[in-house]
């Protein structure tokens, strides 16, 4: 038998998950069939703790596949609920909301060959692009919850919202008052001259990440729940995109490229420049397609597996060095790869999705 300690403890970290699954995952992020995938998942995670804790002699292990349980319960109960209209009223941040959009503009330094831009979010987008003018300009999209509209705009009017602005940099850091039940969140919209090459950071634990057109040294695009969408982005030296729910696709051209999902799909196009690319989803299809090349000038070399799926390689002239029957695993090169002017590595990896690179 368990003590009213013991049952009390578990209670306050089922309800401990449960408010931490509503204030940092967004249901609403994921699609039907991820949702479905995910209450499967749970439940059939669920049958084997209650299995296995049928046939234990361990007191030990009794309460740890106890506390399993309700963390996975708590888990699932706060993603039904953030997806729904009574997530608000359940929310620490409470259900009034109140809005604000801030604006600054201004140009960098003469001297500023390479602007670095850094965004950091907790709730909400980030998208970065460039125009023809030769100022900057961030757009702000704030908005603040409570349980009533004063506390909700007083919320709004503390936070501090101002970017960090230099010559040479700008920075933007939503805070997050762990102790308050008012919660700030942002969208952040930054337009750049486009004829400047940047360094860019972008990260949030809950929303999308965008960049359109634009030429960067080092990119690094990071996200939680939410999907990574390029335009045209070249990364002389290195691009990194990861995402733990979320597709990512788009354009890039990069020596040293990182992409990776634990659920959903990735499809890049990749540009005509030298480079290596390091693609991996837990649970997604992967789909390159790589830069015409009717002068035969780019040689490519890939190593391309799955555990459950298939590996096409669409490519003229492509040499198989090793390959399963099954068409699981690929490995191998174009004939023309030691000779080529330009030559493209890929690593594409997925534990649950077929392959296709073309």
């Amino acid at each position: 038998m368990r003590s009213g300690a013991v049952r009390f403890g578990g209670f306050l970290i089922f309800v401990g998950v449960f408010v931490l699954s509503l204030e940092y995952v967004n249901w609403a992020a994921f699609e039907p069939a991820q949702r479905a995938n995910f209450v499967i998942a749970g439940g059939i995670a669920l049958l084997i703790a209650f299995g296995l804790a049928l046939g234990s002699r361990s007191h030990f292990l009794d309460e740890f596949l106890h506390l399993l349980a309700l963390a996975i319960g708590a888990t699932i109960l706060g993603l039904f609920v953030s997806g729904s209209g009574a997530g608000d009223w359940v929310s620490l941040a409470g259900p009034v909301r109140a809005d604000k959009t801030l604006s600054f503009d201004g140009s960098f330094s003469s001297d500023a060959a390479m602007p670095s831009i850094t965004l950091q979010l907790t709730n909400g987008d980030a998208t970065v692009q460039t125009w023809d003018r030769e100022s900057y300009q961030i757009i702000v999209h704030a908005r603040a919850r409570g349980w009533s509209q004063s506390e909700a705009e007083e919320a709004l009017a503390k936070a501090k919202l101002q970017p960090e602005i230099l010559d040479t940099s700008i920075t933007f850091t939503v805070p997050r008052e762990p102790l308050s039940l008012s919660r700030v969140e942002a969208d952040v919209e930054v337009f750049l001259p486009k004829d400047h090459f940047y360094e860019l950071r972008l990260e949030t634990l809950n929303g999308s990440l965008g960049l359109t057109t634009i030429h960067a040294t080092r990119v690094f695009l990071k996200t939680l729940n939410g999907r990574i969408t390029l335009g045209d982005v070249t990364a002389q030296q290195s691009a990194t995109l990861e995402t733990l729910n979320g597709r990512i696709s788009g354009r890039l051209a990069t020596g040293e490229g990182t992409a990776s999902t634990a659920n959903g799909e990735i499809k890049l196009i990749l540009g005509s420049v030298s480079g290596t690319y390091h693609v991996s989803a837990l649970n997604g299809r992967i789909d390159l397609q790589v830069p015409e090349d009717p002068q035969n000038e780019i040689g490519y070399s890939i190593s391309a597996r799955t555990w459950s799926g298939s590996v096409t390689i669409g490519l003229p002239n492509f040499i198989s060095s090793e390959q399963e029957q099954e068409r699981r695993r690929v490995e191998g090169s174009t004939s023309n790869f030691t000779s080529a002017s330009t030559k493209i590595t890929i690593q594409a990896n997925t534990t649950n999705g077929s392959i296709e690179i073309r």
